[in-house]
């Protein structure tokens, strides 16, 4: 129970610092596009990339942890060379009015092509590094994140009725233009089973797994179930801006009142 109870704090904690780091230092930074910013989110990819694979072959309960750390910062750093504008896509204009989904599609995936490429190729060579390694629970948590962010961008593309865009930096505010504001479709349905299904499977690793080996399972499978709550922070009237407003000392923006959204 005490390892449960540990692992479960210890996501929450660095999910919580995590978030608000990237999200302070996209509204914060002075000169986002400065070279010193861009190498040092490089220099911390790096780093994150040494303790993933220096930890792949250890199985004691700190090097799980710290793989997972190393996973999440990771994937953080990518989070970032996208808001910093480190790698971006072909163009950053807002979506036309009037067009088509398929359209909307290929404008918005412009607007970020080489960013998502980036993530694709570094996720596959995490796979190819750690899959079968005695400690895989940073590519677990990096694969969590990566996956269900994909879906969380499907999932704003279709339509959702709840998103707070003024998260947004000002020089990415044309990103709101892009997010379709109607009732969750059926893919927000099958995304939430298949992360319930990939849940239900990660408890149970956890569950057969003995001892800190069960970490690498366990970790990650909070993660998890944190990235299914954000999910239904979108469809639920749920004031989810609160628990970070205080980050920024700012009050709750309207959803329409931030950047058109695409209807």
């Amino acid at each position: 129970m005490t390892l449960v109870l540990g692992a479960v704090l210890f996501v929450l904690i660095v999910w919580w610092a995590g978030t608000a780091l990237v999200l302070v230092l996209q509204h914060r930074l002075p000169d986002p596009q400065s070279p010193l910013v861009h190498l040092t989110v490089v220099g911390i990819s790096v780093a994150a990339l040494a303790g993933l694979v220096s930890a792949s072959g250890q199985t004691h309960m700190p090097a799980h942890y710290l793989s997972f750390v190393a996973g999440v910062a990771l994937w953080g750093c990518l989070e970032l060379s996208y808001y910093l504008g480190l790698i971006t896509g072909i163009h950053s204009r807002p979506c036309p009015h009037g067009v088509g989904t398929w359209q909307r599609f290929r404008v918005a995936l412009g607007a970020s092509i080489w960013h998502e490429l980036t993530v694709l190729l570094t996720g596959i060579v995490l796979v190819a590094l750690l899959w079968k390694t005695a400690n895989p629970t940073g590519l677990y948590a990096f694969m969590v994140l990566w996956l269900m962010r994909w879906s969380a961008k499907l999932n704003l593309f279709f339509g959702v009725p709840h998103f707070a865009t003024h998260w947004f930096p000002e020089r990415l505010s044309y990103l709101a233009s892009y997010i379709r504001r109607a009732p969750v479709t059926l893919f927000f349905g099958f995304s939430i089973l298949v992360s319930g299904c990939a849940l239900v499977l990660l408890l149970l690793a956890t569950r057969d797994t003995q001892g800190s080996a069960a970490l690498a399972f366990g970790l990650p499978a909070v993660l998890l179930f944190l990235a299914i709550v954000e999910h239904a922070f979108m469809a639920l009237p749920i004031a989810d801006s609160r628990l970070w407003n205080r980050v920024f000392n700012t009050s709750t923006t309207s959803p329409g009142t931030a950047t058109r959204a695409a209807s």
